[in-house]
C-alpha cells in the first residue's frame, strides 16, 4: 500500500466492458515524508474520492480484492481515504 494524492481524473469513452462502470484517478505517490514524488499511477476509484483527496492505493495482484475492482484486472486501486496524519 502507498500513500497518494489524487491529481485528476481520466476520461476514456472507449474502454473494455468490465472497467466502464468505474471512476479512473490518475494520483501522485507521496515519500515517507509526505512531499509527492514524480511519481503517478492510474488507480480505479472504489470507495468515491475527490480531487485533492489524500488516499491509499494498493498495486499488483492485491488492487483487485474489493468487489469493484475483481472484474476490471486492475493494477492500482484506490482502497482509502486518509483524513489526517498523526507523526
Amino acid at each position: 500500500m502507498e500513500l497518494a494524492i489524487v491529481k485528476g481524473n481520466i476520461v476514456s469513452v472507449a474502454k473494455i466492458e468490465e472497467i466502464k462502470p468505474v471512476r479512473l484517478f490518475l494520483v501522485q505517490l507521496l515519500g515517507n515524508d509526505y512531499i509527492p514524488k514524480n511519481e503517478f499511477v492510474v488507480a480505479i476509484d472504489c470507495i468515491g474520492v475527490g480531487f485533492g483527496d489524500y488516499v491509499i492505493i494498493t498495486q499488483g495482484s492485491g488492487s483487485r480484492f474489493t468487489d469493484i475492482s475483481k472484474p476490471t484486472h486492475t493494477d492500482a486501486s484506490i482502497i482509502a481515504r486518509v483524513d489526517n496524519f498523526n507523526n
